[in-house]
């Protein structure tokens, strides 16, 4: 077995020294110069292959550097939206904060401020919950404004920690209000099924006209006279009926309250 390894040896060193002899010399030459033409053309494809192989490579990472940034823009745009809508809606909730400090400061009445923990809103209801209530000194039947003074509502629960809010729209709401016009026309602000609000049992003689503001007429003992509820928007009058009705505008949506004050007789 080696007399066999050593006889393959010594042939494949023959061969290597001779062809070394022959291309020293030049004999083998043309044999050489056929062969790299022929290898040339798979020589070729393979450099070509090589340069399209890490062209593809160097476009997929400029793809998906640019997926990645472009993600980051995205993620930082929605950030900035965020940001913004969240800083306008601190500085509404500011001036507003500021506008019923202003109110509360020029009254002379005496406040309570709370906030809406919650809403309670079906086909007829028209309400919400506040943080405030017996130990902080609240009743049933007390005025709620909002705003600068503009009355929202009555309490019409109260519990310990939070009372509950009947909103001027509520079908249950009724205060007693007055027209702000030359025969301080007196008559019911009442809800309408949680969509509006209108004031009845309005003498048909009395003049009532667009735009006339509604106050509260401080016939109710634990609501004081004056307080702004509305304007009028229109009036339906009926000649055969003894009472005409005034449809009402509010002043300030009662859909978006997020902070009242209680009034404390």
């Amino acid at each position: 077995m080696l007399d066999k390894i050593l006889k393959y040896s010594l042939y494949g060193l023959t061969v290597i020294i001779v062809a070394a002899f022959l291309h020293y010399v030049g004999w083998l030459r043309p044999v050489e110069n056929l062969l790299i033409k022929g290898l040339s053309p798979l020589q070729g494809s393979a450099s070509e292959a090589s340069r399209f192989g890490r062209g593809f490579y160097e476009r997929w990472l400029k793809k998906r550097d640019l997926l990645k940034e472009n993600e980051e823009l995205k993620n930082k745009l929605t950030q900035a939206a965020i940001d913004d809508s969240y800083l306008k809606s601190l500085q509404e909730e500011n001036e507003l904060l500021k506008r019923e400090l202003n109110f509360v400061e020029e009254s002379r009445l005496k406040f309570v401020s709370a906030k809406i923990i919650t809403g309670v809103s079906d086909p007829f209801t028209r309400s919400v919950v506040i943080n405030r209530g017996k130990k902080d000194g609240l009743e049933k039947g007390l005025a709620v404004v909002a705003d600068q003074g503009i009355l929202v509502g009555k309490v019409s629960e109260v519990y310990d920690d939070f009372s509950k809010v009947i909103l001027l729209n509520d079908n249950s709401s009724k205060v007693a209000a007055t027209v702000q016009n030359l025969d301080h026309t007196v008559g019911m602000v009442e809800g309408q099924y949680g969509l509006s609000f209108s004031m009845t049992n309005i003498p048909q003689n009395q003049n009532i006209k667009e735009g006339d503001k509604v106050v509260t007429s401080g016939l109710e003992g634990k609501i004081p006279k004056n307080l702004l509820i509305a304007e009028v928007e229109s009036v339906k009058s009926i000649e055969s009926e003894i009472f005409k009705t005034a449809i009402l505008k509010p002043i300030i949506s009662l859909d978006n309250l997020s902070y009242v004050e209680i009034i404390i007789p």
